[in-house]
């Protein structure tokens, strides 16, 4: 009876500890509470097509577990950029989808030809210590947003300062 129920309190101790490999964590951005800035160059389409210089302002949650865009600018690249196109309907909402992925809720931009707002979805890109060290960034490739007159894209990368890591 004894040698029973210790091969039962293993069976038991091993399937707990099995349990625990496959629990879902929820996902983190750190660090929590955190001011960053976005910066870099996107190109943007929709009726034509501009390359603007571009940084975005935003703020970790204190619980690590989105972010917020709260202000931004477009400037010359092209010289249409902060003048004729700018961003628009802040603030833009961070949330972590699982993995490295990232879903952006009203990110929104403004042009005399139209306008783009929506959500877009894609990857984080966590920093690397390097040899060669790489910031943490987010990248677009030829991303979609809904607009009017037609449809807006954006293509690029916006690296992060300070470096932010999202945890799966």
């Amino acid at each position: 009876m004894l040698k029973s129920a210790s091969v039962l309190a293993a069976a038991v101790l091993a399937a707990a500890g099995f349990a625990g490999v496959g629990s879902a964590q929820a996902a983190s951005i750190s660090p929590a509470n955190t001011g960053f800035t976005l910066s870099g160059t996107l190109t943007l389409s929709q009726s034509t097509t501009v390359n603007c210089v571009v940084s975005l302002t935003g703020t970790t949650n204190a619980a690590g577990t989105a972010a917020t865009i709260t202000s931004g600018s477009f400037s010359p690249g092209d010289w249409q950029c902060g003048w004729l196109v700018s961003p628009s309907s802040f603030p833009w909402t961070v949330s972590l989808t699982g993995g490295t992925g990232i879903s952006i809720s009203g990110i929104g931009a403004n042009s005399i030809l139209g306008n783009c707002s929506g959500v877009v979805g894609t990857t984080w890109t966590n920093p690397v210590a390097g040899p060669p060290a790489q910031p943490s960034s987010v990248s677009f490739s030829n991303h979609s947003i809904p607009g009017s007159p037609s449809t807006c894209y954006i293509t690029g990368t916006l690296v992060s300062s300070p470096n932010l890591t999202v945890t799966p």
